[in-house]
């Protein structure tokens, strides 16, 4: 179906939902025209009608603002159930960020989708999500965050993520995408933030990711290594960037040294980092948070980190560390708020 094709039939799916005849949940009664106090009445005893409905769906969970539902989750509903909650969420125009199953995505749900005029978070999970799937969200054009997690989409359904221009946030997670997948994704001039943990990028292939506006970027439980450091370090306004049980080691952080912008440096579970790291962590003045878990720095070298004034979390656990060094080390942070060894 191409693109024209596809905003055709949101226009008839619009038209069939406002008329009643769709089927899905939509009363086909025809109403009479009330007073315009009375239509207003009418809507917010709809609305709170439909949060009932919601808590009539066993496993569904919804957040209202006002009266207002706007986040639907139906990861937990029971698939026999899911038919039902799929066309309430046609009757809920309200919604702005959804969680789905991959059950839930039968053949027309981006159509069911398309018609919903606030729909901005669009959270997918489950293996039985594929490539083909994936595809059919060319046609939410609006959205502005995407989660493909636990998913069986790689690269090629992972490409489609290049026509959604206003895209802010992606998230990878556990869905067996390379690094080719920044080459569909490097044009996107909004993305913020990206979460590939658990893919099966390397770090060899990452030169694209230079080319976006980055600020949060997680790269954990892969086996991005020191090769991509710095694509990383290329990114200008990187704030906050997990690395997580990757395979990076003292030399290739040293792409990183002086690089201002962050404030978030996580290298928990990296065993080739050592006390020899220290000056290029120190380097990075407006850390808020460093976690250096089960590394392999030395506890008397941790004194060293004193220069990072602007510290608020500190994590050294799994090195060795005793009790009293722990308290002096923890003195020498003014701005500490959560301290772990």
């Amino acid at each position: 179906m191409n693109l024209t094709q596809v905003r055709l039939a949101q226009s008839l799916l619009v038209g069939s939902l406002f008329m009643g005849t769709l089927g899905c949940g939509v009363s086909s009664t025809k109403t009479m025209p009330l007073p315009t106090s009375k239509q207003s009445d009418s809507v917010e005893s709809a609305e709170g009608g439909l949060a009932s409905a919601w808590d009539d769906i066993a496993g569904a969970k919804t957040k209202l603002r006002g009266d207002d539902v706007v986040v639907v989750d139906l990861r937990e509903v029971a698939e026999s159930d899911l038919e039902n909650a799929v066309k309430l969420l046609s009757n809920t125009s309200t919604v702005s960020e959804l969680f789905l199953p991959d059950a839930a995505w039968t053949e027309g749900m981006v159509l069911r989708l398309a018609a919903l005029p606030n729909l901005k978070r669009l959270r997918v999970y489950g293996k039985a999500f594929d490539d083909a799937k994936a595809k059919t969200i060319s046609g939410l054009p609006a959205l502005i965050a995407v989660t493909f997690q636990d998913t069986s989409v790689t690269d090629d359904g992972a490409s489609v993520l290049a026509e959604l221009n206003e895209l802010q946030e992606i998230s990878l997670m556990n869905s067996p995408v390379t690094d080719k997948v920044l080459e569909s994704i490097s044009t996107l001039p909004k993305l913020t933030k990206l979460k590939l943990r658990g893919t099966k990028i390397t770090g060899q292939a990452f030169d694209p990711i230079s080319n976006l506006p980055l600020k949060d970027l997680e790269l954990a439980e892969t086996d991005f290594g020191p090769e991509g450091m710095p694509a990383l370090a290329n990114i200008a306004g990187l704030e906050k960037i997990n690395l997580w049980l990757t395979k990076i080691d003292n030399e290739s952080l040293k792409a990183f040294e002086g690089k201002t912008s962050l404030t978030v440096l996580n290298i928990d579970n990296c065993p080739a980092i050592t006390e020899e790291a220290i000056p290029v962590i120190v380097s990075l003045p407006h850390l808020k948070l460093l976690h250096l878990g089960k590394t392999s720095v030395a506890p008397d070298a941790l004194p060293q980190l004193k220069p990072l004034q602007e510290l608020e979390t500190l994590f050294v656990t799994n090195l060795g560390l005793e009790d009293a060094p722990a308290k002096e080390l923890e003195a020498m942070f003014p701005n500490l708020k959560r301290f772990e060894y």
